[in-house]
C-alpha cells in the first residue's frame, strides 16, 4: 500500500493484517519509514530503485524499529522517482499511482508496417523495430524518437534504453544488509516469464545459503535472465553508483 488513506483504514479496521509499504510511497530514509511504522504499524517497506547499495546498508543499520526491508532485484528498471512519475499520464490520462502500470495494457498496440514493427501507446508511436530486432514493451521513458541533433536527423532513446535490473552479483551484500526479501518485477509479465526468473533466482539464493564464502554468479543464470531482459541487456542500476 502507498495511499495514506488506505493505510489508515487498514491499520484501524484490520490491525491483525501485516501491512507492507509499496515502492510507490517512495520511502528512502529512516524518518519516512519511522512515520509509516509509527502511524500505520507497517511491517515491511519496499525501497525505491534510486538507492545505491551503500545507502541500502546505511538505512538498514540506522532503522529505529524492526521494519523489514525489501528491495528490487530483477526486472524492469525505472529511472524516475518512484511514486512521483506522471510522464505516462500525459499520454493515457492514467499514471502508475492510479492504475499500477506505466503503460496500461488497454492502451498498448503492436502493428506490422512496411517500415517495421511499431509499438504504440494510446496510438502514439513509441518505437519502430526492424526484422530480428528485439522489441521492448512500449513505455514512454524508454521510447526511441527521431529528432534533429546538430542539424542531423537521428533516432535515439531520449531518456533511457530498454534494460533490466539484475542484482545477482549483489546477493552477498543484500544478505549483509539484512534485506528480508528480494522483489522480482512481474507486473504485465507472462506466467512463463515469472516461472523462468523465479526459478533462476531460487537457485542463486540456495547456492549462496549453502556456501556463502564461495558464492559466484553462474554463467547459466546470467544467460537465462538475459533471455527475458528488456533489450536483452542488464544493469545494476543505481545500486552501483560510485559516489555513494
Amino acid at each position: 500500500m502507498a495511499d495514506i488513506a488506505v493505510l489508515e483504514y487498514a491499520a484501524k479496521h484490520y490491525p491483525e493484517l501485516e501491512l507492507h509499504l509499496s515502492v510507490q510511497a517512495s520511502a528512502t530514509n529512516v524518518a519516512a519509514i519511522d512515520f509509516y511504522q509509527k502511524n500505520f504499524n507497517v511491517k515491511r517497506v519496499v525501497l525505491p530503485r534510486v538507492l545505491s547499495i551503500h545507502q541500502v546498508k546505511q538505512l538498514s543499520r540506522n532503522l529505529t524499529s524492526d521494519v523489514e526491508l525489501e528491495v528490487f532485484a530483477f526486472g524492469s528498471l525505472c529511472i524516475m522517482s518512484e511514486g512521483r512519475c506522471y510522464l505516462s499520464s500525459y499520454m493515457t490520462g492514467e499514471s502508475p499511482n492510479t492504475v499500477g502500470a506505466c503503460s496500461p495494457a488497454k492502451y498498448v498496440r503492436w502493428q506490422e508496417t512496411e517500415q517495421g514493427l511499431e509499438s504504440r501507446l494510446n496510438d502514439i508511436l513509441i518505437d519502430r523495430y526492424a526484422d530480428g530486432e528485439n522489441a521492448g514493451y512500449p513505455t514512454l521513458c524508454k521510447g526511441r524518437f527521431e529528432a534533429e541533433v546538430d542539424g542531423v536527423s537521428k533516432r535515439y532513446h531520449a531518456l533511457e534504453e530498454p534494460t533490466s535490473l539484475n542484482t545477482l552479483s549483489l546477493l552477498p551484500e543484500l544478505f549483509a544488509a539484512n534485506v528480508a526479501s528480494v522483489k522480482i518485477e512481474g507486473r504485465q509479465r507472462s506466467p512463463a516469464y515469472v516461472e523462468h526468473v523465479t526459478r533462476t533466482w531460487r537457485a542463486a539464493i540456495d547456492a549462496y545459503q549453502r556456501d556463502p564464502a564461495n558464492y559466484q554468479v553462474q554463467p547459466s543464470w546470467d544467460k537465462a535472465l538475459a533471455n527475458v531482459s528488456e533489450g536483452t541487456q542488464t544493469t545494476l542500476g543505481a545500486y552501483h553508483r560510485k559516489w555513494q
